[in-house]
């Protein structure tokens, strides 16, 4: 899988951007059922990036984060529909973040699909995007110097896996 969430919040001066990185997960698709999946993506907050060190220690720790005790952001979603459409395609799964979980749509567009020798796909490609409003989450920090809305755009890529 090669996939990356991109993050941007707004700040009093500027803001905050960075990407989530190296998620572990599967979208499993029921040959009963081609249309639909479900999603369990795990991402580590160790591989969130901003490009600036000191910025990923401060996003990392206590006061965002808290990535030793929160260590991961997980996405899931139940029946989720893939088809090809030029238009996005509401997903409505749950994000747990920082000890809370919560329902959230993400908004996908299947951009495409590569096939191999066996029945079906052998990757598919998704770009994605959702706000987030971080306090939801137990994140308040900062407010309201930073804003409490986080957008995220998604860019996945999924192979299949061996059988």
């Amino acid at each position: 899988m090669a996939t990356k969430v991109h993050f941007r919040v707004k700040a009093l001066v500027g803001g905050y951007e960075g990407d989530f990185v190296s998620p572990d997960g599967a979208v499993t698709i029921d040959p009963a059922r081609p249309d639909r999946a479900a999603v369990d993506i795990v991402f580590p907050v160790e591989k969130l990036t901003t490009g600036d060190a000191s910025t990923d220690a401060m996003l990392k720790g206590d006061s965002f984060f808290a990535m030793a005790q929160f260590p991961t952001i997980r996405f899931t979603a139940q029946n989720a529909p893939l088809a090809r459409s030029d238009a996005p395609t509401p997903i409505a799964g749950e994000l747990t973040m920082h000890g809370q979980t919560r329902p959230v749509t993400l908004s996908v567009r299947l951009v495409g699909t590569a096939p191999d020798e066996a029945p079906g796909p052998s990757t598919l490609h998704f770009v994605g995007a959702m706000t987030v409003e971080r306090s939801q989450f137990g994140m308040g920090f900062g407010r309201p110097f930073v804003s409490d809305k986080v957008d995220l755009s998604i860019d996945a890529i999924f192979s299949r896996a061996p059988l």
